[in-house]
């Protein structure tokens, strides 16, 4: 089953390109900065201290070019109203914390959806140990990479040095490679001793766990792709499927009451796979479970969770463990949206009345998830104050150092467009440069105001304070092809390819109320 997975993967497309450009506004008089922001200040859009300290960026041009008084106008050359991008690559790299030195390269797939690199990259942030990433495409592999690693799949580790020892006089300085993601999670145990253990294959309970996972996947994968993809000649009858159905939902309901047998302490509302401490066992089962939780509902028509409450808590408690929330953890919308291409490529044919249905049901689904962005849900994945900070400034690294990919992306024509063809794109405009750099802006203020500590919040500052005159320099006439671009960022924005589920949180919703606003200037 494995060798069928792995096939299933490596021909899934790329979703977002790579190259772009970097269209830039210059104002180059004194008069245009200050009128700007007396404009802003008249109409009653920013009219307190508060408020102007909600978006200094849009005001640092004015205030330097006034408090200039001996500077002509001839002779200045403003920043452009938002800052340019180089402006804001330089306050982001202001703002960056030191980072440890990696010990550990992850290899992984670039779209973040196998599920054997989702093992590894969880446990490498559960145990703590410092890692840097080499995204691996699932077709055409570079050279390089299939020289390093006999077998060509992902994923792979390289190992920086030797931790066994702690005595660093005896250290070797050595590296690495390992391959295939068990032998992967042992070896994480054995080079870095110091790290909570994670691969416990001493423990009766552990391996118990072990083996019904595995019989769950082999049911789960007999049923769920037991006719799918092109290339497939096996034919069932009602019957084979039913029995088929049949051992997968007995295997999640084993599952289920496995969990509510565990002992766990009164007082302890962890609620992992073998009781109140994250293990190994937990990043195995996580990968295929968080598919089946969004996917089955669009295509069986399966809930695993309902009726199954023990299920149901185990992936409470994960979605509320930093390592996996923080990072490594899919959304719906993204799961849901991404299931089209899942069943063009694998559904057994598009000309199946059953696969055309499915289709239609997952964009229907998918699209209406969209309409909920500007409705930003701190309980959606555990956003706190002791991590909307850190979130949104991801938001705002995201879209800045990806901003040129992102731009080309949402302007994108039909023949350039490799994947969401229904998702319509954008012309290409100046002024959505403009509205993504304004967008840039807004994050990076909240990232460092103290007294923005949710989603919540967050949503409610940017509907408050974003008035149509705010976004002076785009063009009203095209602010309709400035909003539909503002949409199709945000519905493109898939986790965790391309930013963490919190962060996509913020980062679809920032983008959304702009839209929202520019629909309101016609």
């Amino acid at each position: 089953m494995t060798v069928v997975f792995l096939a299933f993967l490596h021909v899934l497309p790329l979703l977002l390109t790579t190259n772009g450009f970097h269209p830039t506004t210059t104002i180059t008089k004194t008069t245009k900065a200050i009128h700007a922001r007396k404009v802003i200040i008249e109409r009653g859009i920013i009219t307190s201290n508060d408020k102007q300290r909600r978006f200094p960026f849009l005001f640092s041009t004015a205030a330097a070019v006034e408090s200039s008084e001996e500077t002509t106008a001839s002779t200045i050359e403003a920043p452009s109203i938002p800052l340019s991008w180089d402006d804001l690559t330089n306050k982001l790299e202001k703002e960056d914390d030191d980072t440890k030195t990696s010990l550990v390269t992850l290899y992984r797939d670039t779209n973040g959806w196998c599920p054997f690199c989702e093992r590894i990259w969880l446990l490498l942030r559960a145990k703590g140990i410092p890692y840097d990433e080499q995204l691996v495409p699932l077709q055409n592999k570079p050279d390089w990479y299939k020289a390093l690693v006999p077998t060509t799949l992902v994923p792979a580790i390289l190992i920086h040095e030797d931790n066994n020892n702690s005595d660093d006089t005896e250290k070797k300085n050595e590296r690495r490679i390992v391959w295939e993601s068990l032998d992967i999670m042992k070896a994480l145990d054995e080079s870095f001793p110091s790290t909570p253990r994670m691969v416990l294959d001493d423990n009766e309970e552990y391996n118990d766990a072990v083996e019904m996972n595995d019989r769950l996947t082999k049911a789960g994968f007999q049923y769920i792709y037991a006719s799918a993809g092109p290339n497939n000649n096996i034919t069932l009858t009602e019957e084979d499927l039913e029995e088929r159905k049949q051992n997968f939902m007995n295997a999640i309901n084993e599952l289920d009451v496995s969990l509510g047998k565990v002992e766990r302490k009164d007082d302890d509302d962890s609620f992992f796979r073998l009781g109140s401490q994250f293990t190994g066992i937990d990043a195995i089962m996580i990968p295929t479970l968080e598919r089946w939780r969004y996917q089955l509902p669009l295509t069986r028509n399966i809930d695993i969770l309902e009726d199954r409450p023990h299920l149901k808590h185990w992936f409470e408690a994960m979605e509320s463990y930093g390592p996996y929330r923080n990072r490594v953890a899919g959304d719906a919308y993204s799961w849901t949206a991404t299931n089209s291409m899942f069943l063009r490529y694998f559904g057994g044919g598009e000309d199946k009345p059953e696969v055309q249905d499915a289709i239609q049901r997952t964009d229907t689904i998918a699209n209406q998830l969209t309409q909920s962005f500007s409705n930003m849900d701190d309980k959606a994945f555990g956003l706190s104050s002791d991590t909307t900070a850190a979130i949104v400034m991801e938001a705002a690294t995201k879209l800045i150092t990806n901003h040129e990919a992102i731009l080309k992306d949402c302007t994108s024509d039909e023949n350039e467009t490799k994947s969401q063809k229904d998702i319509t794109r954008a012309s290409s405009d100046t002024n959505i440069d403009i509205a993504l750099r304004y967008a840039a802006s807004i994050l990076m203020d909240l990232s460092s105001d103290e007294n923005i500590t949710t989603a919540t919040a967050i949503s409610t500052v940017i509907t408050n304070n974003i008035e149509d005159e705010l976004m002076i320099s785009i063009d009203k006439g095209n602010s309709e092809n400035v909003s539909r671009a503002m949409r199709t960022i945000a519905a493109r924005t898939c986790t965790p390819r391309d930013m963490s589920a919190p962060a996509a949180i913020i980062f679809r919703g920032v983008l959304s109320i702009i839209a929202d606003k520019l629909d309101g200037i016609n």
